[in-house]
């Protein structure tokens, strides 16, 4: 008979309690009966288990408090210093060293990361260095960082950042004021190539200046609320000694694949161009003087090795022992794994917790400048004609939730940005139909695809850059043909995002990662319409009803204000119909080889993958788990004798959108 795995339920107590095998939750896994016989057990393994079994959840509030301990000479005005004293937030259970092997679908295509190629799916690799302050992926409120404290002007605009003295480059050099002051010379030279960090850091930072080495201060382009100011000026530095001081003529090639080095705790040690990337602590690294980092980045190396052709092989390189994780998001893959030896056998653990599933812009993106959907009937067709919800219902077994905007979960000081009565309509192929008259397709060929007079047919290619999208795409394929609707899928994993940030792309099914509320002025104001290697990915231009709220937008001081103008912003998008959003997953899960170890709190509340193991820019939850060296022993030696553990599924429901 089948074994079932135990789920351990990490529940709000933060407690562990087992759902004994044949329960109604273990059922719900879609899991057998047990096996006859007893598990085996071993020492390391049952040991940790009985420690994390007694592990409470930490507090991981973070108030803002004033700190007038804290004086700072040479600056303008008189200030008032404020700080936030988080606590430990790893477990200490961790064990330090070790090599956790990852993979990644395809090489970077730049190490960069600014300029032409340069915004690719691996770029956060390269960006590891903190800002001044990072947010509490928990609470959203503000926690040190590069910066110990922070103080405000008095003109509204401004925020002082105290540097922390003791931040240190991976090659050892201090970070001072100076690598700020870099920073914005370098965004503002057109030598990078790249039109979008020359403006940022032109009309929205306006300035950074340096009172000695170790204090700065960050001007923002208009008064704001405090917490947005803090969310504005939060930068990151550049290291001046590494480009000599300079940005040169021929910078784009001359840094192609040099990796900066980085005040995050991970630095690219080695590489093999187009197979590999090894990335090593920094030694000492400067950021343990902070509690919430302590048990944290636990790993001594991350190796990241390029296994392309999708979930079907990287599966075969996690089951042969060669990944220490795999992802199972997709509900196919979630479901079969249950009857891999390797889970059967207890020698993987897998992973569920539930998260607030913060969310951009998501879907099938329309070019407007493309001939067919330049028309605005032909796109508000397409809501009818592409049928998301049958996709989600088949192929994604209905685990996956509909999405209806350009935004969920956007929500900063107690404020909601998003307007969450957006709806989408059903699938209905006769208003696809009747919409695709009005814009001229108003006959249909031998082949059941609407064209009009001219011959020209309502036929698109769908760009997509991900093998496992494939089954769920072709859903909407044969759904659209009964609206005389012709979907192309185009699977291009190499070089699809430069294609679509170039507008050389007809529809594109893919998504942006998001803020803790949206600026849309990058992605739909007119000034980036035609201009090449922007994020205007739609070459829309709306410059009556559109650039006036997105100016505004920029110029206001009001977070309640900004939030009205962005629901306004979401409603046009939605109305003009540039994108047909697909849908939101509120919950990370995957699999784990049994010597990958992890708090028994699994999550935060806004943290959307606690796989992750490096980086501070994705956020200030990552890097908890760790290598159990003893555990690795006790497993091959269980697997060569072929000893099964009982299964086990962590799931923490803390989370969860009831």
């Amino acid at each position: 008979m089948k074994r079932i795995p135990t789920i351990v339920t990490l529940a709000l107590a933060a407690s562990l309690a087992a759902v004994q095998p044949g329960s109604a939750k273990g059922r719900q896994e879609g899991k057998a009966a047990p096996a006859e016989g007893k598990y085996y057990t071993s020492a390391a393994v049952s040991a940790d288990e009985k420690a994390m079994a007694a592990e409470k959840r930490p507090d991981f509030s973070s108030p803002q408090v004033a700190d007038p301990s804290l004086q700072a000479a040479g600056l303008p005005e008189k200030l008032s210093w404020y700080t936030s004293r988080p606590g430990v937030w790893g477990s200490s259970r961790a064990k330090q060293g070790g090599t956790y092997r990852n993979y990644m679908a395809e090489f970077p295509t730049a190490f960069r990361t600014v300029g032409p190629n340069a915004n690719h799916a691996y770029r956060g690799l390269f960006l590891t260095t903190p800002g001044t302050i990072e947010m509490n992926s928990e609470t959203k409120e503000f926690i040190p960082s590069m910066a110990t404290h922070w103080a405000f002007g008095a003109d509204g605009k401004t925020v002082y950042y105290k540097l922390n003295e003791k931040a240190k480059w991976s090659d050892g050099v201090p970070v001072t004021s100076k690598d700020y002051l870099f920073l914005m010379k370098m965004m503002r030279s057109t030598n990078i190539n790249d039109p979008w960090y020359n403006e940022y850091y032109t009309n929205q930072i306006l300035d950074v200046k340096a009172y000695g080495d170790w204090v700065i201060g960050v001007k923002w382009n208009a008064k704001s609320d405090p917490l947005e100011l803090l969310l504005n000026t939060n930068i990151a530095p550049r290291p001046e000694h590494f480009y000599n001081g300079e940005v040169p003529a021929d910078f784009v090639d001359a840094y192609q694949w040099k990796a900066e080095p980085t005040a995050g705790p991970y630095y690219l040690a080695d590489f093999r161009k187009g197979e590999t990337l090894t990335f090593k602590k920094v030694k000492d690294w400067w950021g343990y003087g902070y509690d919430y980092n302590k048990y944290r980045f636990n790993v001594d190396t991350i190796e990241y090795k390029v296994i392309t052709g999708g979930n079907d092989i990287v599966r075969n390189y996690f089951y042969n022992g060669e990944l220490d994780n795999f992802y199972q998001l997709i509900p196919t893959e979630w479901a079969n794994a249950a009857e891999a030896e390797q889970i059967k056998g207890g020698w993987i653990d897998r992973e569920f917790a539930y998260f607030v599933p913060l969310t951009g812009v998501s879907g099938v993106w329309f070019n407007t400048r493309f001939p067919l959907f330049s028309d605005f009937n032909v796109r508000r067709a397409m809501y009818y004609a592409v049928n998301i919800q049958k996709m989600i219902d088949t192929v994604l077994r209905g685990e996956y939730s509909r999405y209806h905007n350009i935004g969920i979960a956007h929500a900063f000081a107690g404020i909601d940005f998003d307007d969450n009565t957006i709806r989408k309509p059903d699938f209905d192929p006769a208003k696809a139909a009747e919409l695709l008259a009005k814009a001229g397709y108003d006959r249909t060929g031998s082949d059941g695809i609407r064209m009009n007079a001219k011959g020209d047919r309502v036929s698109f290619e769908l760009l997509y850059q991900t093998p496992n999208h494939t089954e769920r795409l072709a859903v909407l394929k044969e759904e659209a043909k009964k609206a005389g609707v012709e979907i192309k899928l185009n699977l291009m994993q190499k070089g699809a995002f430069t294609a679509v940030r170039e507008n050389n792309y007809q529809a594109f099914w893919g998504a942006m990662s998001t803020n803790v509320y949206e600026d849309y002025w990058e992605f739909f104001h007119s000034t980036n319409a035609e201009a090449p290697q922007t994020n205007n990915f739609w070459g829309y231009s709306n410059p009556k009803e559109m650039d006036p709220l997105l100016d505004a937008f920029r110029a206001s001081a009001n977070l309640t204000e900004k939030s009205e103008l962005d629901k306004k912003i979401q409603r046009i998008v939605d109305r003009d119909a540039l994108v047909l959003p697909n849908y939101y997953v509120p919950y990370y899960r995957g699999g784990t080889w049994k010597w990958v170890r992890f708090p028994s709190w699994l999550d935060t509340r806004y943290n959307d993958d606690f796989f992750e193991v490096m980086g501070t820019s994705s956020g200030a939850y990552v890097g908890y788990q760790w290598i159990d060296p003893d555990i690795r022993r006790e497993v091959v030696d269980a697997m060569k004798s072929k000893k099964a553990y009982e299964p086990r599924i962590y799931r923490d429901e803390t989370n969860m959108v009831r």
